[in-house]
């Protein structure tokens, strides 16, 4: 079974790459890959690199690139998800599921109604790094080579001005009127940066879905039945992909 083991950007100078850390002693100690064997490397940048062994300790392992493949199991468009912090498990859950199936970022925006309030400090730096933590496991397990940038934490207000910087937005909406996935037809003209934004499982408020469509997003059902917030955004994520034909 192929694996793929992940190092920073930064370890990798010219022909010469390195593992350091909790990754190095999984590889060395665990799995007991030695001096001589060939690896399979990605960067989180969109690299792939086959390396040869050549020197280890019991805190890293450095190597040579034999040979490297760019965007490999990539989607040929970057989707950006903005969604609704959970509780916990279930935030676990949709970082890895959307990182699994091809986000390219996750955004995590506080609703009016949202359930999950956080307060900064010690206590948010920690979810961060978890997050980040379960997005580069995740990009291991599905085989991709993008590990997807997860932004810090930011209120909905402060979110909307960057509903510009993409080609089209979507808006998971539970309002009478939105229009149908199949509207995504549209992102296969030459619509290369996508948004999708996804509010608690009451939905975004009445001001709120009026200020995005306002920046441009358009309203989007995600069918009758109501969802939980982490799971809107993993079948949101999912039915864009399939309409770009890149899942099924």
């Amino acid at each position: 079974m192929i694996t793929n083991f992940y190092t920073r950007p930064e370890n990798i100078v010219h022909e010469t790459l390195t593992i350091d850390g909790e990754e190095a002693k999984h590889i060395l100690q665990v799995l007991r890959y030695k001096t001589g064997d060939v690896i399979s490397v990605v960067d989180g940048r969109g690299t792939r690199y086959n390396v040869l062994i050549e020197k280890t300790s019991e805190e890293y392992l450095q190597g040579k690139i034999l040979s490297y493949i760019l965007s490999e199991n990539e989607p040929i468009c970057q989707v950006t998800l903005a969604q609704a912090v959970c509780r916990n498990e279930r935030m676990d859950f949709l970082i890895e599921k959307a990182t699994e199936i091809g986000i390219s970022s996750i955004i995590p925006i506080l609703t009016e109604r949202s359930l999950v309030r956080v307060s900064g400090g010690l206590r948010e730096k920690n979810k961060m790094e978890r997050w980040r933590r379960l997005a580069i496991a995740s990009m291991k397990q599905s085989l991709r080579t993008v590990l997807p940038e997860i932004q810090n934490i930011i209120k909905f207000e402060e979110f909307l001005p960057r509903i510009g910087n993409f080609d089209l937005c979507l808006i998971a909406s539970l309002e009478e009127g939105s229009k149908s996935i199949k509207i995504c037809e549209e992102m296969k003209k030459n619509k290369k940066r996508i948004l999708l934004v996804v509010g608690p499982e009451t939905g975004f408020s009445a001001d709120e879905l009026s200020q995005a469509t306002t920046c441009g997003a358009i309203p989007i059902t995600l069918g009758a039945r109501r969802l939980r917030t982490e799971t809107a955004g993993v079948v949101f994520l999912s039915l864009v992909l399939h309409q770009l034909d890149d899942l099924g």
